[in-house]
């Protein structure tokens, strides 16, 4: 993740982020220019050196990656603007904490002699140009923030101060305001009353310490935001547990009932139950194999024969049962009852359809060719 560097100019202010920095070789009199431990954010106040790419001795462009610097978010590679000889390396690999704006190299020209150069005692800086650049944006000062400095003046004296985190990450619209105005980090951290979570400053807080802005307000959203911020559970009670009688009782959904197509034939005569049942079976082996739909260009057989259930799926059940007559008496003087014969006169045939779709059309089919039969067998005899 990279951070944000914040630049300030004097007709307006960008965010530019950014992944690589180059430094300016500014010329001492010494014939060295040291390089200074760079800022790769403006919250940044220490860093560690992860890598040099460049040794002692060596030469190298504009461009070349001199350095990696370890910041608290990422590691940033350094690169030279201008041409140049690494002269002396102060700051080793691996080294941390080191402060922004310590020498940790000195830089030559192209073409010095590096034995005949005199390289200056290196003191390391102190948590000084946060001052500095306090003082730096003087350009500011004309558009209007002289308004803002009177209000300071009135709300500084006896400002509750200690509160504030000293080691926070100001906010970036904290510190553009703290920039605008010449506050340093210092003061703010002092002077200025947090009010955010765990003593952060927030961009109120300037504002009320610039006296732009009620003090009271920040204290009385602070107060309430604080109140909400812990959960009451004491008011929480447990439902009861629901009884088993009222158990919601299963809804029971009806079956459905199967279609029946049910067909009477009357039999002719001379014609033998085993015959009939025979004619029956062979009219429900037709039905089963005949095509539902007459051939035609609008219906592919191989098509419907696809998607149709198989042939051998069962599609009705066949109920059959016969009724027949009592024999006549020989001559009127024939007082003797009548006797059941084994003749069939009527078929009553009753078929149960089963879901497949095509169920119910070859049922009917059934009853049609089995009629045929039966018609049949009656020319003949």
């Amino acid at each position: 993740m990279l951070r944000t560097s914040l630049r300030l100019y004097k007709p307006r202010v960008e965010l530019l982020v950014t992944s690589i920095r180059a430094f300016h070789r500014t010329p001492l009199n010494l014939g060295v220019t040291p390089l200074d431990m760079p800022a790769m954010s403006p919250t940044m106040e220490e860093g560690g050196i992860v890598s040099w790419k460049v040794k002692e001795g060596d030469k190298f462009d504009a461009g070349d990656v001199l350095l990696e610097v370890e910041t608290d978010k990422a590691n940033i590679a350094v690169e030279a603007q201008d041409d140049g000889v690494m002269a002396k390396i102060l700051k080793q690999e691996g080294e941390k904490e080191i402060k922004v704006g310590t020498p940790i190299a000195f830089l030559a020209e192209v073409g010095d002699n590096l034995a005949e150069l005199e390289f200056p005692e290196v003191e390391e800086k102190k948590q000084e140009p946060k001052k500095e650049a306090a003082k730096t944006p003087e350009p500011a000062q004309p558009s209007q923030p002289v308004e803002p400095a009177q209000g300071k003046k009135t709300s500084t004296s006896p400002v509750s101060s200690g509160n504030a985190d000293p080691n926070q990450v100001f906010l970036p619209s904290v510190e553009l305001l703290l920039e605008l105005n010449g506050i340093s980090r210092d003061e703010a951290l002092s002077k200025i009353a947090a009010t955010g979570p765990k003593g952060r400053i927030l961009r109120g807080d300037v504002k009320a310490y610039l006296g732009q802005i009620d003090s009271s307000n920040n204290s009385k959203i602070a107060a309430y935001l604080d109140s909400k911020s812990h959960l009451d559970l004491s008011n929480i009670e447990l439902r009861p547990a629901a009884s088993p009688e009222k158990a919601p009782a299963k809804i029971e959904t009806p079956k459905k009932e199967p279609v029946k197509i049910t067909h009477q034939y009357i039999l002719p005569d001379n014609i033998a139950k085993e015959e009939i049942l025979n004619l029956v079976l062979k009219a429900e082996q037709k039905a089963y194999g005949k095509p539902l739909y007459a051939p035609s260009d609008l219906i592919d057989p191989l098509f419907e024969e696809i998607i149709a259930p198989p042939r051998n799926a069962e599609r009705f059940k066949i109920n059959t049962s016969f009724q027949t007559s009592a024999a006549e008496p020989e001559d009127d003087f024939d007082f003797e009852p009548y006797q059941e014969t084994q003749q069939p006169k009527i078929l009553d045939v009753e078929l149960v359809c089963t879901d497949l779709v095509d169920a119910k059309a070859r049922a009917e089919m059934f009853v049609d060719i089995l009629g045929e039969y039966i018609s049949r067998a009656e020319l003949k005899n």
